[in-house]
């Protein structure tokens, strides 16, 4: 997704409010097959403290190490925590009212950019992909891509540290939408998304959802193995090394 101006900043305007402790609406999520339904993720799920993260995203944060960079940080949770212990982090993100609320809870970096087509110098040592961000690329060769890049901007054994949504559903729904994608020539996990909040809403942006089965073979050849799967029954956490 290319970076946001305010009249599209839905997500941003969300985290805004909360910040600043205004109430507001629900922030919806659409899809393109016109189902639109409240976010897994609502504004406060983004503060929550490490006290409160499932345990298989605090053992996935607590491998980070060295130079930190956190793509699609949101409000900062990860990238602040990780800071107050001491990494030096850069926090980025496409919506300004992101990039405004990390900054105003104290990341010292935190830049706007495109996480596809990242122009940031640094050999990082640990680069996070969290809150689904695994999959921001978009589809299969894709988000090969995007790992490919990210490991150019890694250390040696580095590290990337990201998590997705498990797409497997029986819901006839769901299925129906899978089998479209896949007679389109996409994968299956494929979605394409949209949020709303009020009346602000962002544009589309492709989104691939990767079952936990199929991470080994998206990461082989792409500079990283994998080392490490965790998750729960719909999140699908992961840690790969740079080869």
């Amino acid at each position: 997704m290319e970076i946001l101006d305010a009249t599209q900043d839905a997500f941003g305007r969300a985290l805004v409010d909360h910040h600043e402790g205004r109430s507001g609406p629900v922030l919806m999520l659409e899809s393109d097959d016109g189902a639109i339904r409240p976010a897994d993720l609502q504004p406060d799920d983004f503060f929550l403290p490490f006290e409160e993260w499932a345990r298989w995203e605090q053992e996935l944060i607590g491998s980070a190490k060295g130079a930190v960079l956190d793509l699609g940080a949101g409000a900062g949770r990860h990238s602040l925590h990780l800071q107050d212990r001491g990494h030096d982090v850069t926090a980025v993100d496409v919506s300004p009212g992101a990039v405004a609320v990390c900054r105003a809870r104290g990341i010292h970096d935190v830049r706007s950019a495109d996480l596809r087509d990242l122009s940031i110098d640094g050999a990082w040592d640990t680069v996070l992909l969290m809150c689904g961000n695994l999959g921001l690329a978009g589809d299969w060769e894709p988000t090969r891509d995007l790992l490919k890049r990210l490991a150019r901007m890694t250390s040696l054994g580095g590290l990337l540290i990201g998590d997705s949504v498990d797409p497997t559903s029986d819901y006839p729904d769901d299925l129906a939408y899978e089998v479209r994608n896949e007679e389109a020539g996409f994968h299956r996990g494929h979605v394409r998304l949209r949020l709303h909040y009020g009346d602000l809403v962002t544009p589309w942006w492709d989104q691939i959802n990767l079952p936990p089965d199929e991470i080994e073979e998206l990461v082989d050849g792409s500079g990283w193995s994998l080392i490490e799967t965790l998750g729960d029954a719909e999140s699908c956490g992961v840690v790969l090394s740079r080869l």
